[in-house]
């Protein structure tokens, strides 16, 4: 069962698997904000360098560009509304570069629930300002109060968190696997087994992800794609355009309002 309706600014999906296969990943990362309400599910979803245990009625936010991967436990349905919104959606007295979380109280349970009653009432250009109204409120919701009902987290493995760290600082150098693995004075073949044991993707391909969601953000503001692409420590601009095309199925052309 799934409702999935797409704008450009933003979109609404509510999905429900009944059953799912034992330790199930869901990898994602997105250049919009995401808001992931699990109704039901039981698992363990890591964000950037923080692991969080989740149950039913929890809620994430989280920032663009942050790399996000959901482990699914046992046989429970996975039941879920997911929200992304462009960061200019965003009110700036709420503008936080961290994710938060939260269980979810009866109101924000009550919004939700209210908005996929939308979904299937009204046809598509009405739902989207429906949706925007939304939006505000749950914002307006969340972000009041958000000391209380919060959720435990936990730091991944210090080895995951120094590369990361490391590659987050350095985006703008033409980064591979030996110089990653030197820096924290590990082989190349125990990094990317960590990276893929927690994270569920290689080194290298972490590295891409990084770099596309900080290409997307240059390419936004007026940046030229041979400039970002040199920006990004990329020699050879094929490469460039091959990884972003494989990452967004879409050629990297620069905002002509931002220039």
């Amino acid at each position: 069962m799934e409702t999935n309706i797409i704008f450009q600014d933003l979109s609404f999906r509510y999905a429900l698997e009944e059953t799912i296969n034992e330790s199930d990943f869901f990898k994602h990362h997105h250049t919009q904000y995401e808001i992931l309400f699990i109704l039901r599910g039981a698992g363990s979803l890591f964000i950037e360098n923080h692991a969080y245990a989740f149950t039913d009625n929890t809620i994430f936010l989280i920032p663009p560009g942050w790399y996000h991967v959901l482990r699914s436990y046992g046989d429970r349905p996975y039941e879920r509304y997911v929200v992304n919104f462009s960061p200019e959606l965003l009110p700036n007295f709420l503008l936080r570069d961290q994710s938060m979380s939260k269980y979810a109280d009866e109101e924000i349970l009550a919004l939700f629930k209210k908005l996929q009653g939308y979904s299937e009432r009204f046809p598509k250009e009405p739902f989207h300002l429906l949706l925007r109204s939304f939006l505000t409120e749950f914002l307006l919701l969340f972000y009041a109060d958000n000391a209380s009902n919060t959720i435990a987290r936990e730091d991944v493995p210090e080895l995951i968190r120094k590369a990361m760290d490391f590659i987050n600082a350095n985006l703008s150098l033409p980064l591979d696997i030996e110089t990653i693995a030197g820096h924290l004075f590990v082989s190349r073949s125990h990094l990317n087994h960590s990276f893929q044991k927690v994270l569920n993707t290689g080194v290298m391909q972490y590295v891409r992800i990084k770099k596309m969601c900080e290409a997307r953000k240059l390419l936004q503001s007026g940046t030229s794609a041979t400039q970002t692409a040199a920006m990004l420590g990329y020699k050879n601009y094929t490469t460039f355009f091959r990884n972003y095309r494989a990452e967004f199925d879409e050629n990297p052309v620069s905002d002509p309002r931002k220039q």
